[in-house]
């Protein structure tokens, strides 16, 4: 009765039956609007976006993480730079030292003895020029950009010729060969005994070297060469007149005053060198090396050899005096036994930015070079 009394009052339309009434529910859910399950609820909340707020934060922290990693970018960057100016200015300082010291120990050498003779007229130009050669260093005080020093160094280190054959004090020297030198060269001549410079005044083969007196300029006094300066000064210089046989042989010659050291002789072209800042034609001033030969009458090109310095002041040591002076003191340059070189080295810029040629106080990086080397040649020998 219960059943029936329900089903009766189910006749009713069906939005007013309990029975019915979920059901119609659920078929319309069917036809227009499934029903959202759990899963359809976590994926909804998944794929909502953000919020005004966490794109700010987000926004905020990108920028902070942006900023520390340029500020980290630029600080490397700029040691980077300073690291890479101080490296080119060591190694400009290596190099420049390096070059120069050694320039400064051979001056007045030469490959055989210190006893050196000068036959050239000193009358004429280029003979004073080598009149002095034992000095083997001279200086000028602020002649240079920024006030700098320069200094000339006479050596003769160059590549040698053997000689083959000089049994007479005549005009000829034999040689292995000639090549490189040419009629006029200052050469000098040397074995373990004496050293003479002279002027080639004719090549007349390809193995003989002509020195005769009267021609040329700065030309030979005399014809036979000499042991010493002295004997040199006093000997006639005539055709036939006695003096120094650099191979003589057995029985000798009446002329030769020497027996034979029993040395190898050999011919080198004496130079100068000299050391001078000057303009590089980039904005800044650089270290040049230029050589001279034949008395100053043939001038080489002048090399760069370091950029960037900017001061070189040179003192130098007389004797056994303790103090060091420069070039305008009047020096005895034969007593000359060490040189004080200062220099002031400026980073340059070259492909490097401004900043990185800068240090912490703005101004541009600078390191000096300050060393004091001693002239082998001038050295007492105990």
């Amino acid at each position: 009765m219960q059943r029936r009394h329900h089903d009766l009052q189910c006749r009713h339309p069906v939005e007013r039956c309990p029975r019915y009434r979920g059901r119609q529910h659920s078929v319309r859910n069917q036809h227009h609007e499934p029903a959202m399950t759990h899963t359809d609820r976590v994926v909804q909340r998944r794929q909502r976006g953000f919020t005004l707020v966490e794109l700010m934060i987000s926004l905020l922290l990108g920028i902070l993480v942006i900023g520390a990693a340029g500020s980290m970018f630029f600080s490397n960057r700029k040691v980077y730079g300073s690291t890479e100016a101080i490296s080119r200015i060591q190694e400009n300082q290596r190099s420049a030292y390096e070059m120069l010291a050694r320039d400064i120990r051979e001056a007045g050498g030469n490959p055989c003895t210190r006893n050196v003779v000068n036959m050239l007229d000193t009358t004429k130009p280029g003979g004073s020029y080598y009149a002095g050669w034992q000095n083997g260093v001279s200086g000028a005080n602020n002649g240079g950009p920024n006030g700098s020093d320069s200094i000339t160094l006479s050596q003769a280190t160059g590549t040698s010729i053997a000689v083959t054959k000089n049994e007479t004090p005549s005009a000829n020297i034999e040689v292995t060969g000639t090549t490189g030198l040419a009629a006029g060269d200052i050469l000098m001549v040397c074995n373990a005994d004496v050293a003479a410079i002279f002027q080639a005044t004719a090549l007349p083969s390809g193995t003989s070297i002509q020195h005769n007196s009267g021609q040329g300029t700065p030309g030979n006094l005399a014809k036979p060469f000499q042991i010493t300066q002295e004997a040199f000064d006093a000997s006639v210089g005539g055709t036939n007149a006695p003096g120094y046989c650099f191979l003589p042989e057995t029985p000798k010659n009446s002329n030769c005053l020497n027996e034979p050291s029993k040395s190898p002789v050999q011919v080198v072209k004496p130079t100068a060198v000299r050391w001078f800042l000057a303009a590089n034609g980039r904005g800044g001033t650089s270290l040049y090396r230029q050589e001279t030969s034949n008395g100053g009458a043939t001038v080489g090109t002048s090399n760069e050899i370091a950029e960037g310095v900017t001061n070189m002041q040179i003192t130098y040591k007389v004797g056994d005096a303790a103090a060091y002076v420069d070039a305008s003191a009047g020096l005895d340059w034969g007593r000359v036994t060490a040189v004080h070189v200062n220099m002031v080295f400026r980073a340059a810029q070259g492909t490097l930015t401004k900043a990185d040629t800068e240090g912490t106080d703005d101004g541009v990086i600078t390191r000096a070079l300050n060393d004091y080397i001693l002239l082998r040649n001038h050295q007492d020998i105990q």
